[in-house]
């Protein structure tokens, strides 16, 4: 998810003669912030409305400053361009500090003091530098201003060319008004267009009520920033300058705080405005809008990722085809096999040719290898060459994450991901180009639902790729595909009945799956799983191959296992998640199914535990916490009732507890029919049933959320079955000793 400006990466202050020493400098931006504080900084009262908040922050600034300009660099022998960007912004907040946690909250600041990663080629030095400078006072509630001293700064981290600071703000106390900037100098330059520059984004809400905001944006004649103005946000005022610069402005009053709520996307339901000037951005002078996707700034990143479509200028190897050629005994079983086969052996092809080859840099990575992430827009282009070169009809489908900023507002290349579509009749196939656990036809819960651009490709020559465009929905997944199936039988030991012992055995299937699943499963088996989907070669003869890899042969293929424990931490970290508390006595720990290669794969595991905490004895008899058997749940606080949001869910699911307790013997079993729940509705359900058969208590939980997105009307039927499932949690039976 795009992430708003924060005061750790702000940019800002001013462009001074080297001369000057940090000291100099730092006092000259002082007298600038001060100078240009409109009134809003000199405000000290606080609105009715406002006075339970934890924190009112009274004025709120942006000013960022950005030229650039075009020098020479003078080589042994020959001469380059390049541009040198100075960005100059000033964050500055004034802020009422009404409670602990907002005081807390503002007694330090930590920044990037300095940070100079500039090179030199022969004598030509090529600048890339950080700069950062703060200030602050307190105002006391009799108007007393203390000023920090910002000398006292502890440096976190200070290797000359890396300087990390600290302040802490002496003195600040609940009452006081803490009115402080954060400003940087920020210097780039490189060969000419290639210098990197990074969008802003600017969220129209705070942790805290802002009662004035403003915004001023200052860019030279030179550059052509594109502003987006997106979910309500108002559009900035552009006035022009000296020297013709671009200056974009914006003053608000009385911005809301972020009530953060569960199942939320900010990009998608709340304001903020995006600015940017990078070769990527979108240009308001195109003219090839598509006006009937309404996509109007999406075109020119579409055209940039239309430009990779060249063979010449961007070769592709062809293995991926070989591997899946190869497959097949012969070539007239290859054209017989149906195309649901053929095309999941080639996405095998593609995971075996990607993740199934190894460098020397990640034998220190290999802990992280089952969450290596692709560039999908790369490779959809690499997959889609290869699926035209082998005549297979496709489309690719440009398609933006639900967890970040809808399509229509895709600000550069990484608002919107790319997935192949095989166009197989009535039953269209999907490749998305995710992570090594990922199968065949499945689609990232992030894609599901959501509104696509699909490119149809034609080649015309090896050069030049024409595209039929047109739009297209995502499907989604079922909640009974996205699926936990958890059995448990309880036992409670004779010698310690303050303790249960659970045998559980665990099956989740779709996008309920990847969670566990790649943190159980080990590299190797990730690894050969792949390997043996195409026939391919063991791990050891392929890195044999590899001069790199060769020598670290031995340490790859002992290091992609896991160790009995390795695996007992993890198995421990699975129950500890679910239950809030450490098992002891872990034992019986095995996976049953890595579901590395179904058609719809179901990872499956058991374990043996004992848990504490969850029996309480009362006089001769003792007490079950039978509704926490399950794990814990949500549960709802007051301010969380109300929501005019949508919910967007992670994905459609179901879960389904099934349970035996084994009552000891002499003991008699009340509040069963207290586990007898039920709450159905359109947005899903919640269904519990117990009874008693002989010395064994049977319980059967099932909960379903039936869709990955409800409107925010809905949300009381979802928060029934929130209080359902959290009364049941809170269920307990008694053992009764029988006289």
């Amino acid at each position: 998810m795009k992430k708003p400006l924060l005061l750790s990466v702000l940019i800002a202050a001013s462009s001074f003669a080297v001369a000057q020493s940090y000291q100099d400098k730092a006092a000259e931006v002082q007298k600038i912030v001060t100078a240009e504080s409109g009134p809003e900084f000199a405000v000290k009262d606080v609105p009715a409305q406002y006075a339970n908040e934890s924190a009112v922050v009274l004025a709120q600034s942006f000013k960022i400053q950005r030229t650039s300009s075009t020098r020479f660099k003078y080589l042994i022998l020959s001469a380059t361009v390049t541009k040198r960007v100075t960005t100059i912004t000033t964050y500055h907040e004034r802020v009422k500090i009404n409670d602990k946690a907002a005081l807390d909250e503002y007694s330090t600041v930590e920044y990037q003091k300095k940070l100079d990663k500039s090179v030199s080629v022969l004598w030509t030095k090529y600048v890339n530098s950080h700069d950062t400078y703060i200030g602050a006072k307190i105002i006391k509630p009799n108007g007393q201003e203390v000023i920090v001293n910002t000398g006292e700064e502890v440096l976190l981290k200070n290797t000359g060319k890396d300087q990390q600071g600290k302040l802490a703000i002496p003195g600040l106390q609940v009452g006081d008004i803490l009115d402080y900037y954060v400003s940087t100098n920020d210097q780039n330059e490189s060969g000419l267009g290639s210098i990197s520059n990074s969008d802003l984004v600017f969220t129209l809400y705070g942790d805290h009520p802002i009662l004035n905001y403003s915004l001023l944006l200052q860019y030279d004649r030179k550059s052509t920033p594109f502003v987006l103005c997106a979910n309500g946000a108002p559009n900035l005022e552009l006035t022009t300058g000296e020297n013709r610069d671009k200056i974009y402005s914006l003053k608000l009053k009385d911005l809301p705080k972020y009530q953060s709520q569960m199942w939320s996307s900010p990009f998608r339901q709340l304001p903020y405005i995006e600015i940017g000037t990078g070769a990527m951005n979108r240009n308001v002078s195109t003219a090839d809008l598509l006006e009937d996707l309404n996509l109007p700034g999406f075109t020119s990143n579409k055209q940039l990722f239309e430009k990779r479509f060249n063979d010449v200028f961007y070769p592709f190897d062809k293995e991926p085809e070989k591997i899946l050629k190869d497959y097949y005994d012969n070539h007239k079983a290859y054209k017989a096999a149906p195309l649901d086969s053929t095309m999941k052996v080639f996405f095998n092809a593609w995971k075996y040719f990607i993740f199934d080859n190894y460098n020397k840099d990640q034998s220190e990575q290999i802990a992280d290898l089952n969450y290596r992430k692709i560039d999908s827009r790369h490779i959809s282009n690499y997959i889609s060459r290869l699926l035209t070169d082998m005549d297979i009809n496709h489309d690719i489908l440009l398609v933006s994450s639900r967890e970040s900023s809808s399509l229509e507002n895709a600000f550069n290349m990484n608002d919107f991901d790319a997935i192949i579509r095989i166009n197989n009749g009535d039953k269209p196939l999907y490749m998305s180009f995710n992570d090594p656990l990922s199968q065949f036809n499945e689609i990232p819960a992030r894609f599901q639902g959501e509104q696509a651009l699909s490119l149809k490709p034609r080649r015309r020559t090896a050069q030049r790729y024409d595209f039929a465009e047109s739009s297209a929905n995502l499907p989604v997944t079922g909640a009974d595909q996205n699926f936990m199936d958890v059995k448990i039988a309880v036992t409670i030991p004779a010698d310690n009945m303050l303790k249960l012992k659970l045998d559980r055995r665990v099956k989740e299937g779709g996008q309920m799956r990847f969670g566990d699943q790649r943190a159980m499963v080990s590299p190797a088996e990730v690894d050969n799983a792949i390997m043996l989907s195409v026939k391919g070669e063991p791990l050891a003869k392929r890195l044999s191959k590899n001069s790199d890899t060769r020598k670290l042969s031995d340490a790859f293929q002992n290091n992609m296992t896991r160790s009995a424990t390795e695996m007992k931490k993890i198995f421990i970290s699975e129950v500890k998640s679910e239950y809030d508390q450490e098992p002891q006595q872990i034992s019986d720990m095995k996976i049953i199914n890595t579901g590395l290669t179904d058609v719809n794969p179901v990872f499956e595991f058991a374990s043996s535990f004992t848990l504490d905490n969850l029996v309480q004895k009362a006089g001769g008899n003792y007490i079950v916490e039978t509704g926490k058997l399950i794990g814990g749940f949500i549960k709802l606080k007051q301010e969380d009732r109300k929501r005019t949001g949508d919910v967007y869910m992670p994905f459609a699911r179901s879960f389904k507890y099934t349970i035996s307790v084994a009552i000891p013997k002499g003991y008699r079993v009340k509040g069963v029919e207290e586990l007898n729940k039920q709450k159905r509705n359109k947005t899903g359900s919640f269904v519990s049933a117990a009874a008693l058969t002989g010395n064994t208590l049977n319980i059967t939980v099932s909960r379903t959320y039936s869709n990955n997105f409800e409107k925010a009307a809905d949300w009381p039927s979802v928060t029934e079955l929130i209080d359902a499932a959290s009364e049941f949690n809170d269920q307990k039976i008694l053992l009764e000793k029988e006289s």
